[in-house]
Protein backbone atom coordinates (compact mmCIF):
# COMPACT_ATOMS: atom_id res chain seq x y z
CA UNK A 1 0.00 0.00 0.00
CA UNK A 2 2.90 2.23 0.81
CA UNK A 3 4.59 1.89 -2.36
CA UNK A 4 1.70 2.42 -3.90
CA UNK A 5 0.78 5.66 -2.38
CA UNK A 6 4.42 6.69 -2.86
CA UNK A 7 4.04 5.85 -6.94
CA UNK A 8 1.08 7.52 -6.85
CA UNK A 9 2.27 10.86 -5.70
CA UNK A 10 5.84 10.66 -7.48
CA UNK A 11 3.19 10.71 -11.00
CA UNK A 12 1.24 13.00 -9.38
CA UNK A 13 4.05 15.47 -9.15
CA UNK A 14 5.87 14.44 -12.55
CA UNK A 15 1.83 15.50 -14.30
CA UNK A 16 2.00 18.85 -12.03
CA UNK A 17 5.11 19.93 -13.35
CA UNK A 18 4.78 18.92 -16.74
CA UNK A 19 1.80 20.88 -16.68
CA UNK A 20 3.29 23.90 -15.45
CA UNK A 21 6.11 23.97 -17.82
CA UNK A 22 3.79 23.93 -20.78
CA UNK A 23 1.88 26.28 -19.26
CA UNK A 24 4.98 28.49 -19.13
CA UNK A 25 5.46 28.70 -23.06
CA UNK A 26 1.99 30.47 -23.35
CA UNK A 27 2.77 33.09 -20.76
CA UNK A 28 3.63 36.85 -21.78
CA UNK A 29 7.35 37.31 -20.90
CA UNK A 30 8.47 40.95 -20.25
CA UNK A 31 11.89 41.39 -21.43
CA UNK A 32 12.69 43.89 -18.40
CA UNK A 33 12.24 41.41 -15.81
CA UNK A 34 15.46 39.41 -15.29
CA UNK A 35 15.37 36.39 -12.50
CA UNK A 36 18.64 35.74 -11.02
CA UNK A 37 19.11 32.39 -8.67
CA UNK A 38 22.99 30.43 -7.51
CA UNK A 39 22.62 26.96 -7.84
CA UNK A 40 24.20 26.94 -3.60
CA UNK A 41 21.29 28.04 -2.63
CA UNK A 42 22.06 28.65 1.06
CA UNK A 43 24.68 31.08 0.03
CA UNK A 44 24.61 34.35 -1.68
CA UNK A 45 27.49 34.65 -3.99
CA UNK A 46 29.10 33.74 -7.62
CA UNK A 47 28.38 34.81 -10.66
CA UNK A 48 24.56 35.68 -9.96
CA UNK A 49 25.25 37.82 -7.12
CA UNK A 50 27.76 40.38 -8.83
CA UNK A 51 25.42 40.58 -12.17
CA UNK A 52 22.00 40.87 -9.89
CA UNK A 53 23.87 43.78 -7.75
CA UNK A 54 25.13 45.63 -10.87
CA UNK A 55 22.08 45.25 -12.75
CA UNK A 56 20.32 46.71 -9.42
CA UNK A 57 22.98 49.77 -8.81
CA UNK A 58 22.99 50.17 -13.19
CA UNK A 59 20.05 49.23 -14.64
CA UNK A 60 16.78 51.02 -12.83
CA UNK A 61 14.48 49.84 -15.72
CA UNK A 62 15.19 46.77 -15.10
CA UNK A 63 12.95 44.50 -12.34
CA UNK A 64 15.89 42.48 -11.27
CA UNK A 65 14.44 39.42 -9.18
CA UNK A 66 16.44 37.19 -6.73
CA UNK A 67 14.50 33.41 -6.70
CA UNK A 68 16.29 32.02 -3.34
CA UNK A 69 14.45 28.36 -1.39
CA UNK A 70 16.27 29.50 1.63
CA UNK A 71 14.76 31.94 4.18
CA UNK A 72 18.36 33.31 5.18
CA UNK A 73 19.29 35.13 1.66
CA UNK A 74 15.45 35.69 1.69
CA UNK A 75 15.88 37.92 4.89
CA UNK A 76 19.07 38.74 4.24
CA UNK A 77 18.14 40.74 0.76
CA UNK A 78 15.24 41.91 2.20
CA UNK A 79 17.68 44.01 4.92
CA UNK A 80 19.85 45.29 1.56
CA UNK A 81 16.46 46.16 0.30
CA UNK A 82 16.96 44.07 -3.06
CA UNK A 83 13.85 42.48 -4.68
CA UNK A 84 13.94 38.86 -3.75
CA UNK A 85 10.72 36.05 -3.92
CA UNK A 86 10.56 32.65 -2.13
CA UNK A 87 10.78 30.05 -4.91
CA UNK A 88 7.93 28.18 -4.10
CA UNK A 89 5.57 31.09 -3.67
CA UNK A 90 2.88 32.04 -5.69
CA UNK A 91 4.49 35.77 -6.41
CA UNK A 92 8.10 33.63 -6.75
CA UNK A 93 6.66 31.14 -9.71
CA UNK A 94 4.77 34.18 -10.88
CA UNK A 95 7.73 36.19 -11.44
CA UNK A 96 9.27 33.28 -13.11
CA UNK A 97 6.94 32.59 -14.98
CA UNK A 98 6.56 36.23 -16.46
CA UNK A 99 10.47 37.32 -16.71
CA UNK A 100 12.24 37.04 -19.94
CA UNK A 101 15.36 36.38 -18.54
CA UNK A 102 17.03 33.86 -16.40
CA UNK A 103 20.55 34.12 -15.03
CA UNK A 104 22.00 31.32 -13.41
CA UNK A 105 25.27 29.34 -12.58
CA UNK A 106 24.45 25.80 -12.91
CA UNK A 107 21.25 24.84 -14.78
CA UNK A 108 17.62 26.18 -15.40
CA UNK A 109 16.70 24.54 -11.96
CA UNK A 110 18.28 26.90 -10.25
CA UNK A 111 15.37 29.16 -10.37
CA UNK A 112 12.62 27.26 -11.82
CA UNK A 113 13.01 24.89 -14.96
CA UNK A 114 9.15 24.24 -14.67
CA UNK A 115 8.65 28.09 -15.37
CA UNK A 116 11.21 28.35 -18.06
CA UNK A 117 9.06 27.78 -21.36
CA UNK A 118 9.73 30.53 -23.49
CA UNK A 119 12.52 32.53 -21.83
CA UNK A 120 16.25 33.51 -22.72
CA UNK A 121 18.72 31.55 -20.64
CA UNK A 122 22.13 32.36 -19.47
CA UNK A 123 23.99 30.07 -18.34
CA UNK A 124 26.75 32.16 -15.93
CA UNK A 125 28.50 29.17 -15.11
CA UNK A 126 30.29 29.02 -12.09
CA UNK A 127 34.73 28.10 -12.95
CA UNK A 128 36.87 27.93 -15.83
CA UNK A 129 36.70 24.37 -17.48
CA UNK A 130 39.98 22.99 -16.66
CA UNK A 131 38.13 19.59 -16.35
CA UNK A 132 35.65 17.66 -18.24
CA UNK A 133 31.89 18.25 -17.26
CA UNK A 134 28.29 17.75 -18.43
CA UNK A 135 28.34 15.93 -21.97
CA UNK A 136 32.29 15.74 -22.21
CA UNK A 137 32.77 13.18 -19.55
CA UNK A 138 33.80 10.11 -20.12
CA UNK A 139 33.79 7.80 -17.36
CA UNK A 140 32.84 7.55 -13.80
CA UNK A 141 29.12 7.80 -12.33
CA UNK A 142 28.09 10.67 -14.27
CA UNK A 143 28.64 9.07 -17.46
CA UNK A 144 24.82 7.50 -16.83
CA UNK A 145 23.43 10.85 -16.71
CA UNK A 146 24.98 12.85 -19.92
CA UNK A 147 25.90 9.35 -22.21
CA UNK A 148 23.57 6.99 -21.40
CA UNK A 149 20.41 9.49 -21.05
CA UNK A 150 18.16 7.21 -19.30
CA UNK A 151 14.49 7.96 -19.66
CA UNK A 152 14.35 8.24 -15.44
CA UNK A 153 17.05 11.11 -15.69
CA UNK A 154 15.43 12.71 -18.51
CA UNK A 155 11.94 12.53 -16.81
CA UNK A 156 12.99 13.48 -13.31
CA UNK A 157 16.00 16.08 -13.88
CA UNK A 158 15.11 17.94 -17.58
CA UNK A 159 17.13 21.05 -16.70
CA UNK A 160 20.16 18.92 -17.14
CA UNK A 161 19.58 18.42 -20.58
CA UNK A 162 18.41 21.58 -21.50
CA UNK A 163 20.73 23.49 -23.72
CA UNK A 164 21.56 27.41 -22.52
CA UNK A 165 20.13 30.20 -24.81
CA UNK A 166 23.66 31.71 -24.13
CA UNK A 167 26.99 30.91 -22.20
CA UNK A 168 29.04 33.15 -20.91
CA UNK A 169 32.84 31.90 -20.90
CA UNK A 170 35.69 33.76 -21.34
CA UNK A 171 38.12 33.12 -24.57
CA UNK A 172 37.39 30.94 -27.06
CA UNK A 173 39.74 28.40 -25.92
CA UNK A 174 37.42 28.03 -22.94
CA UNK A 175 34.64 28.07 -25.26
CA UNK A 176 35.55 25.10 -27.07
CA UNK A 177 35.18 22.86 -25.03
CA UNK A 178 32.74 24.78 -22.93
CA UNK A 179 30.29 24.65 -26.31
CA UNK A 180 30.54 21.10 -26.62
CA UNK A 181 29.79 20.08 -22.67
CA UNK A 182 26.35 21.72 -23.11
CA UNK A 183 25.77 20.95 -26.74
CA UNK A 184 25.64 24.45 -28.47
CA UNK A 185 27.14 25.92 -31.35
CA UNK A 186 30.61 28.25 -30.27
CA UNK A 187 29.00 31.33 -31.13
CA UNK A 188 26.37 30.82 -28.46
CA UNK A 189 29.30 30.68 -25.73
CA UNK A 190 30.28 34.21 -24.75
CA UNK A 191 34.12 35.61 -23.93
CA UNK A 192 33.02 37.90 -21.47
CA UNK A 193 34.61 36.96 -18.44
CA UNK A 194 32.51 36.19 -15.18
CA UNK A 195 30.89 38.86 -12.94
CA UNK A 196 32.19 37.37 -9.42
CA UNK A 197 35.70 38.98 -11.19
CA UNK A 198 34.82 42.12 -11.54
CA UNK A 199 35.27 42.86 -7.83
CA UNK A 200 38.64 41.76 -8.19
CA UNK A 201 40.48 44.31 -9.93
CA UNK A 202 37.44 47.10 -8.92
CA UNK A 203 39.51 50.40 -7.26
CA UNK A 204 39.72 49.65 -3.76
CA UNK A 205 37.29 52.04 -2.65
CA UNK A 206 34.76 50.73 -5.56
CA UNK A 207 35.45 47.43 -3.46
CA UNK A 208 35.23 48.43 -0.09
CA UNK A 209 32.17 50.35 -0.88
CA UNK A 210 30.86 47.49 -1.87
CA UNK A 211 31.82 45.14 0.86
CA UNK A 212 30.69 47.76 3.47
CA UNK A 213 27.20 47.49 1.43
CA UNK A 214 26.64 43.68 0.76
CA UNK A 215 28.84 41.47 2.58
CA UNK A 216 28.14 39.66 6.11
CA UNK A 217 30.33 41.20 9.50
CA UNK A 218 32.08 38.71 9.00
CA UNK A 219 33.74 39.59 5.97
CA UNK A 220 34.42 42.89 7.91
CA UNK A 221 35.71 41.35 10.83
CA UNK A 222 37.68 39.29 8.95
CA UNK A 223 39.50 42.06 6.64
CA UNK A 224 40.26 43.51 10.03
CA UNK A 225 42.33 40.51 11.24
CA UNK A 226 44.42 40.33 8.07
CA UNK A 227 45.83 43.51 8.87
CA UNK A 228 47.45 42.32 11.67
CA UNK A 229 49.95 40.17 9.89
CA UNK A 230 52.97 40.58 7.45
CA UNK A 231 51.42 37.82 5.10
CA UNK A 232 48.08 36.12 4.79
CA UNK A 233 48.01 32.89 2.92
CA UNK A 234 44.35 31.67 1.61
CA UNK A 235 44.78 27.44 0.95
CA UNK A 236 41.41 26.24 -1.44
CA UNK A 237 41.76 22.57 -2.32
CA UNK A 238 39.54 21.00 -4.38
CA UNK A 239 37.13 18.30 -3.47
CA UNK A 240 37.67 14.83 -3.41
CA UNK A 241 35.88 11.72 -2.75
CA UNK A 242 37.60 11.07 0.16
CA UNK A 243 36.14 12.48 3.06
CA UNK A 244 39.39 11.65 5.28
CA UNK A 245 40.74 14.34 2.63
CA UNK A 246 42.25 16.47 5.01
CA UNK A 247 43.97 13.78 6.75
CA UNK A 248 45.35 12.87 3.51
CA UNK A 249 47.21 16.06 2.77
CA UNK A 250 49.68 14.98 5.77
CA UNK A 251 49.25 18.27 6.75
CA UNK A 252 49.53 18.73 10.82
CA UNK A 253 47.94 22.13 11.53
CA UNK A 254 49.00 22.21 14.91
CA UNK A 255 53.07 22.23 13.14
CA UNK A 256 51.69 24.56 10.93
CA UNK A 257 50.57 26.99 12.73
CA UNK A 258 53.62 27.18 15.29
CA UNK A 259 55.21 28.14 11.35
CA UNK A 260 52.74 30.79 10.86
CA UNK A 261 53.10 32.12 14.56
CA UNK A 262 56.86 32.48 13.65
CA UNK A 263 56.23 34.10 10.48
CA UNK A 264 53.51 36.56 12.01
CA UNK A 265 51.53 34.87 8.87
CA UNK A 266 48.07 34.16 8.50
CA UNK A 267 46.38 31.18 6.80
CA UNK A 268 42.69 31.27 5.84
CA UNK A 269 41.23 27.90 4.92
CA UNK A 270 38.52 28.12 2.61
CA UNK A 271 37.39 24.34 2.20
CA UNK A 272 34.79 22.93 -0.62
CA UNK A 273 31.72 22.99 0.23
CA UNK A 274 31.43 19.23 0.30
CA UNK A 275 34.33 18.65 2.18
CA UNK A 276 33.75 17.43 6.20
CA UNK A 277 35.07 20.57 8.55
CA UNK A 278 38.06 19.48 11.28
CA UNK A 279 37.10 21.36 14.56
CA UNK A 280 40.50 21.50 15.80
CA UNK A 281 41.74 23.89 13.21
CA UNK A 282 39.20 26.48 14.96
CA UNK A 283 40.72 26.53 18.10
CA UNK A 284 44.37 27.60 16.46
CA UNK A 285 45.62 30.84 16.60
CA UNK A 286 47.04 31.63 13.25
CA UNK A 287 44.96 29.57 10.97
CA UNK A 288 41.06 30.71 10.24
CA UNK A 289 38.61 28.57 8.85
CA UNK A 290 36.05 30.50 6.94
CA UNK A 291 32.31 29.77 6.50
CA UNK A 292 30.90 28.07 3.42
CA UNK A 293 28.32 30.88 3.02
CA UNK A 294 31.14 33.99 3.13
CA UNK A 295 31.88 35.16 0.02
CA UNK A 296 35.60 34.68 -0.88
CA UNK A 297 35.67 37.02 -3.81
CA UNK A 298 35.71 40.24 -1.19
CA UNK A 299 38.52 38.59 0.60
CA UNK A 300 40.70 37.64 -1.92
CA UNK A 301 42.39 40.82 -3.11
CA UNK A 302 43.49 41.14 0.80
CA UNK A 303 45.55 38.32 0.69
CA UNK A 304 49.24 37.92 -0.89
CA UNK A 305 49.55 34.41 -1.72
CA UNK A 306 47.03 31.51 -2.74
CA UNK A 307 47.34 27.92 -1.98
CA UNK A 308 45.68 25.46 -4.40
CA UNK A 309 45.61 22.03 -6.54
CA UNK A 310 43.45 21.38 -9.38
CA UNK A 311 40.30 24.26 -8.76
CA UNK A 312 39.50 27.00 -10.71
CA UNK A 313 39.95 29.30 -7.97
CA UNK A 314 43.88 29.43 -9.74
CA UNK A 315 42.30 30.79 -12.45
CA UNK A 316 40.55 33.69 -11.18
CA UNK A 317 43.28 34.40 -8.69
CA UNK A 318 45.87 35.07 -11.41
CA UNK A 319 44.01 38.08 -12.64
CA UNK A 320 45.30 40.07 -9.96
CA UNK A 321 48.43 41.28 -10.77
CA UNK A 322 51.50 40.62 -8.15
CA UNK A 323 49.98 37.72 -6.51
CA UNK A 324 51.74 34.44 -6.00
CA UNK A 325 49.93 30.75 -6.48
CA UNK A 326 51.32 27.75 -4.93
CA UNK A 327 50.17 24.08 -6.00
CA UNK A 328 50.05 21.70 -3.52
CA UNK A 329 49.68 18.45 -5.81
CA UNK A 330 50.10 15.46 -2.85
CA UNK A 331 47.59 12.90 -4.57
CA UNK A 332 48.84 14.37 -8.01
CA UNK A 333 49.42 10.63 -9.93
CA UNK A 334 45.93 9.08 -8.18
CA UNK A 335 43.74 12.27 -9.38
CA UNK A 336 44.88 12.63 -12.70
CA UNK A 337 44.26 9.09 -12.81
CA UNK A 338 41.01 9.56 -11.66
CA UNK A 339 39.54 13.12 -13.61
CA UNK A 340 39.64 13.67 -17.34
CA UNK A 341 41.01 17.19 -18.03
CA UNK A 342 39.96 19.14 -21.11
CA UNK A 343 43.54 20.11 -21.51
CA UNK A 344 47.22 18.62 -20.55
CA UNK A 345 47.30 19.74 -16.71
CA UNK A 346 50.71 20.66 -16.13
CA UNK A 347 51.32 22.83 -19.24
CA UNK A 348 47.96 25.23 -18.24
CA UNK A 349 48.26 26.16 -14.82
CA UNK A 350 50.82 28.29 -12.81
CA UNK A 351 52.08 28.48 -9.62
CA UNK A 352 55.31 26.64 -7.66
CA UNK A 353 54.70 22.89 -7.41
CA UNK A 354 54.63 20.85 -4.08
CA UNK A 355 54.14 17.35 -3.63
CA UNK A 356 55.01 16.59 -0.01
CA UNK A 357 53.77 18.08 3.43
CA UNK A 358 57.53 18.82 4.37
CA UNK A 359 57.63 21.14 1.26
CA UNK A 360 54.47 22.51 2.03
CA UNK A 361 55.73 23.82 5.28
CA UNK A 362 58.36 25.70 3.23
CA UNK A 363 55.92 27.16 1.60
CA UNK A 364 55.33 29.81 4.39
CA UNK A 365 59.17 30.29 5.22
CA UNK A 366 59.75 34.17 4.30
CA UNK A 367 62.76 33.58 2.47
CA UNK A 368 61.17 30.75 0.26
CA UNK A 369 61.00 31.74 -3.54
CA UNK A 370 59.55 29.56 -5.47
CA UNK A 371 59.30 29.49 -9.14
CA UNK A 372 56.26 28.77 -11.18
CA UNK A 373 55.76 25.92 -13.75
CA UNK A 374 54.52 28.38 -16.58
CA UNK A 375 54.21 31.84 -16.30
CA UNK A 376 51.66 33.83 -14.60
CA UNK A 377 50.84 35.91 -17.31
CA UNK A 378 50.84 34.01 -20.12
CA UNK A 379 48.13 31.55 -18.43
CA UNK A 380 46.35 34.73 -17.51
CA UNK A 381 46.07 35.39 -21.26
CA UNK A 382 45.34 31.84 -22.67
CA UNK A 383 42.42 32.00 -20.25
CA UNK A 384 41.25 35.64 -19.87
CA UNK A 385 42.27 37.28 -22.54
CA UNK A 386 41.86 41.16 -22.42
CA UNK A 387 39.15 40.80 -19.85
CA UNK A 388 39.36 43.83 -17.65
CA UNK A 389 37.01 43.72 -15.11
CA UNK A 390 33.80 44.98 -17.54
CA UNK A 391 32.25 41.26 -17.35
CA UNK A 392 28.50 42.59 -15.76
CA UNK A 393 28.66 45.37 -17.86
CA UNK A 394 29.39 43.72 -21.48
CA UNK A 395 26.34 41.11 -20.33
CA UNK A 396 24.45 43.47 -19.32
CA UNK A 397 24.91 45.73 -23.09
CA UNK A 398 24.97 42.20 -24.21
CA UNK A 399 20.84 41.48 -23.56
CA UNK A 400 19.76 44.90 -24.37
CA UNK A 401 21.05 44.24 -27.44
CA UNK A 402 19.82 41.14 -27.76
CA UNK A 403 16.15 41.72 -26.51
CA UNK A 404 16.13 45.18 -28.56
CA UNK A 405 15.71 47.04 -25.04
CA UNK A 406 15.73 50.75 -25.11
CA UNK A 407 17.54 52.35 -22.35
CA UNK A 408 15.97 55.46 -20.53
Amino acid sequence: MFKFKARLLFFYKVLRNYSLYLLSFLMPRDKKKWVFANYIVDAFNDNPKYLFIYVNQHCPDIKAIYITPDPGIYFQLKKLGLKVYKKKSFAGVWHCLTAKVYFYNAYPADINYYTSGGAVLINLWHGVGLKKIEFNIERGKLTDLYKRKKFFYRLTMPWLYKRPSWFVSSTQFQSIPFSTAFRIPLQKCLDFGYPRNDILLATEDERLRFIQKYEREETLQLLGLMKNYDKVYIYMPTWRDSIDFLQDTGIDFAVLNDILLANHALLILKLHINTPHIQEITALSNLVLLHGNIDVYGILPYTHTLITDYSSILYDYIIMPGKEVVLYLFDYDQYVDTRDFNYPFMENVAGAIVKDNQGFYKIFDKEMKAESINEISTIRDKFWGNYNGDASKKIVGFVYSELKIRKH
